[in-house]
């Protein structure tokens, strides 16, 4: 704590050298002068330290007891300033540096995004610019909870939404709202039907009758579980009741045959690089570019821009919106580009895959074989595969359809056409 108040009043360490420094401790003593620091170097010699201000003082003294001062060190921030007393150049320097120290500590330089997963963090950067946000703002304007309010009703995919700066750093922190589940139309009637050609490896009806089994062979369209049930009837009851309708549910997998082809050209259109470049380099500070060229036109017709950036890191995890960019335009002619025969069939059969598999519904693959052929420069590769898969679709019944009520144990009618049989009677 001596150390901090001693650097900001100015202190001044001297040696005080008679022949009875003893009279001078005595006079400072009775004249109330605080010594910071007194140190005897020989029976002649002491080393004292004073503020800056008591210094004059303390040299009135020592000359009252025919004591000499030699040596003055000056230290701290009142004899560093005079330093700069003349020097108006160096003085306003430090003027500015000081005050860009305080005010750039509050404009914002960058911006962190955490917790974002569905939603791309360019997309939340691109909206807080538009709510007034982002590098060279100054934070102490920024309306934190209108912010806040504005970027929760950007998207219906935000659950939580916070604002934090801390110094030239804004942090958003954002949590995604869970999607909501699929409500089941239970109430429709519906039934299982086939999607594909196959056999029936397992069948597990959980609502509605099963019309197959497993190790039957289907066929596309095929009805697999039905949403028409006919209700049994208790016990000692000879009588039908008829049937319902209900949303017939379930998980059917069968064993299918699967046929996918991709066609790829062996020639493509590329590019030919003459040689002819242009470089242009520029400096970005904050969102600002600065040129460092003066022709912005490119000469050329056809070109590719390869840009090279370099931002400043002053320290690990820290970017500051400082870039240097160098730009290199290329100059190039269209030329056609033979592409390699086994290269392009082994991209056709990873994409052929990856087709298969992202269509495959609760399945496993089984099998595969490929077939390639070609013609002229058209490269066809064919996959054939065994899967096991769930072919079970749930598909909406024709409620038009009469649905027979209780069987009349005496009239031997349903309860259904006998209604409609009322209603026909004149």
């Amino acid at each position: 704590m001596n150390r901090l108040v001693g650097w900001l009043f100015g202190t001044v360490t001297a040696r005080v050298v008679g022949a009875q420094p003893e009279d001078f401790l005595n006079l400072c003593a009775r004249e109330n002068l605080i010594l910071w620091r007194m140190e005897r170097l020989d029976p002649f010699t002491l080393l004292v330290r004073v503020s800056g201000r008591q210094y004059p003082r303390m040299c009135r003294l020592a000359e009252t007891c025919q004591c000499t001062v030699q040596g003055p060190k000056r230290r701290g921030l009142p004899f560093f300033l005079l330093g700069f007393r003349r020097r108006y150049a160096l003085l306003a320097g430090l003027i500015l540096c000081l005050v860009l120290g305080l005010v750039g500590g509050q404009v914002v330089l960058t911006v962190e995004v955490s917790g974002n997963e569905k939603i791309p963090e360019e997309v939340i950067i691109s909206q807080l610019r538009l709510c007034g946000v982002s590098t060279g703002t100054w934070g102490p304007s920024v309306p934190i909870r209108a912010v806040e309010n504005r970027m929760m009703r950007f998207s219906d995919d935000l659950a939580f939404f916070s604002l934090n700066l801390r110094g030239t750093r804004a942090e958003v922190i954002v949590r995604e709202r869970d999607p909501a589940p699929k409500r089941k139309e239970e109430k429709v009637p519906t039934n299982i039907v086939a999607t594909a050609d196959g056999v029936i490896t397992h069948l597990e009806p959980w609502r509605g009758d099963a019309q197959f089994v497993e190790g039957d062979p289907v066929q596309k369209g095929d009805i697999l579980i039905s949403g028409r049930i006919r209700l049994d009837p208790p016990p000692n009851v000879e009588s039908e009741l008829g049937t319902a309708l209900v949303h017939a549910d379930g998980k059917v997998l069968a064993r299918t045959q699967r046929t996918l082809t991709a066609e790829l050209s062996l020639t493509a259109p590329g590019k030919n690089y003459t040689g002819e470049k242009v470089t242009r380099r520029f400096l970005s500070v904050m969102g600002r570019r600065i040129n460092f060229y003066k022709n912005s036109g490119i000469p050329y017709e056809k070109y590719d821009i390869i840009s090279q950036l370099k931002s400043w890191t002053p320290a690990p995890g820290r970017t500051l919106p400082v870039i240097w960019g160098k730009e290199t335009v290329q100059e190039y002619t269209d030329a056609a580009v033979r592409l390699d025969g086994t290269r392009a069939e082994e991209l056709l059969r990873q994409k052929l895959l990856e087709a298969l598999e992202e269509s495959l519904d609760q399945g496993e693959i089984l099998q595969t074989e490929f077939s390639t052929e070609q013609t002229g420069e058209v490269l066809r590769v064919t996959l054939q595969a065994q899967c096991d898969e769930q072919i079970g679709r749930m598909e909406k019944m024709d409620t038009q359809e009469i649905v027979l009520g209780p069987l009349h144990p005496d009239k031997g009618t349903y309860g259904q056409d006998e209604t409609n049989t009322k209603e026909q009677s004149p």
